[in-house]
């Protein structure tokens, strides 16, 4: 509900100087002051929405309109000037880096967090660890059957987010050493449908972020299981620990990507992202799940 007041208070402002009700003009933008569009991938949309939830409430003069798409169409939104900052679950390609390159403002990412692609299965699937090779055989289509990896006889259903979205791209680079996705692999549209059919079919596997399955829905009965590179090697779950010490094998970045005219620019672009690099920002990243990536990381063992 705040969000939704401060967002009509500001455009209600706006409307007064436009009509000239009263002889004002729009104020100008500052690192805590005006309005800017973020584009956000799915996968870190919940942590960029309540950080600009949080700043919006320490800064009553800024409102910051997060939207939620994939990592590719981010991109395009930032491209095509609607929006100022993208969010993207992978880091740049050097084809959108020299096509983002190419204007007077420098292309400018940061990454501000560090995300995992997590595997997830129905929660009735006897299965509960994989390595990274048997999950490139799951997605090219070469096993396609639960009892070829010591589950029950129940074929196989690969999901995956679809093409234009980092996961897509990520794990297709990583886990499949860039070879084509299997006949049989289903792109699901967003990452609801794909945790959906996770927890209502019991031969489904799916990829998707650790934020999607920090606070998954009653209706969804799935699980996160644990990956390993190789057989004889350790297989670990997707915790902040694992993922921080480089562990869990698919590990990936969050990316902040904005243009900038020169390293002196003062608006509310620098000023969302020195909030989401300092200390508050960086602390919302682990109540959200994440690494932060941008502060020193203290590793504290809880006793049993």
């Amino acid at each position: 509900m705040e969000r939704f007041r401060i967002s009509t208070l500001t455009v209600c402002k706006w409307m007064v100087c436009l009509l000239g009700i009263v002889g004002c003009n729009e104020p100008e933008e500052t690192a805590t002051r005006g309005y800017i569009k973020v584009s956000s991938a799915e996968v870190a949309f919940p942590y960029i929405e309540k950080s600009a939830i949080k700043f919006q409430q320490i800064y009553n003069d800024a409102f910051i309109d997060v939207g939620r798409t994939t990592s590719r169409e981010a991109l395009i939104e930032l491209v095509e000037g609607r929006s100022r900052i993208a969010v993207i679950s992978r880091e740049p390609n050097k084809a959108e880096v020299e096509a983002l390159s190419g204007g007077q403002a420098k292309f400018v990412t940061r990454t501000v967090a560090h995300d995992a692609l997590a595997v997830i299965l129905h929660g009735d699937n006897p299965v509960n660890e994989l390595t990274v090779r048997q999950l490139k055989d799951i997605y090219t289509g070469k096993v396609t059957n639960w009892k070829e990896l010591g589950g029950k006889n129940v074929r196989i259903r690969p999901l995956v987010r679809d093409r234009n979205s980092g996961t897509y791209e990520v794990f297709q680079e990583r886990v499949l050493d860039n070879e084509k996705y299997g006949a049989d692999v289903y792109p699901c549209s967003t990452m609801a449908v794909l945790t959906g059919i996770a927890g209502s079919n019991r031969g489904a596997i799916g990829i998707t972020g650790l934020l999607m399955t920090t606070k998954p829905s009653t209706m969804s009965y799935f699980k996160v299981i644990r990956v390993g590179e190789a057989e004889k090697e350790r297989f670990y779950l997707p915790t902040q620990d694992k993922i921080h010490t480089k562990k869990y094998p698919l590990r990936r970045p969050t990316v902040l990507c904005y243009f900038k005219e020169s390293s002196l620019e003062v608006n509310l672009v620098s000023g969302f992202v020195t909030f989401l690099t300092a200390v508050k920002g960086q602390q919302i990243a682990i109540n959200e799940g994440l690494v932060p990536a941008t502060m020193p990381v203290r590793m504290v063992k809880l006793a049993e």
